[in-house]
């Protein structure tokens, strides 16, 4: 993910989380909130109740791969926050995967079907 795609302040993560709209399922939770400008930018959190390290970073890096890989069938002129619960570290890539594009679909802002 290129980094001018990248949320990377914790004041713009706040105001996403406060002013955006909240999509949720049992592993993943999506903040969306519309931007001023035609961009869309990205960001990656987890739950607070995953103590490892190594847990964390091995969600953020399947959560970046599945973003980069649908990166072109989501609409732009939205800021989006993925997170994801404590129940996602048991998850593998394909429902990661699943539950990101279901959300998206829920939420309106994917453009097209992908093969």
């Amino acid at each position: 993910m290129e980094k001018e795609n990248r949320i990377r302040k914790n004041s713009d993560f706040r105001v996403v989380y406060s002013k955006g709209k909240s999509y949720s399922d049992h592993h993943l939770v999506l903040f969306i909130k519309k931007r001023p400008d035609n961009g869309k930018k990205f960001g990656i959190t987890t739950a607070k109740k995953m103590k490892k390290a190594v847990d964390r970073n091995k969600i953020r890096r399947r959560l970046r791969e599945i973003i980069r890989k649908h990166f072109d069938f989501v609409l732009s002129g939205y800021d989006i926050i993925i997170m994801c619960r404590l129940n996602g570290k048991d998850a593998d890539f394909s429902q990661l995967e699943e539950s990101y594009l279901r959300l998206l679909k829920k939420s309106k802002v994917w453009k097209k079907e992908s093969n």
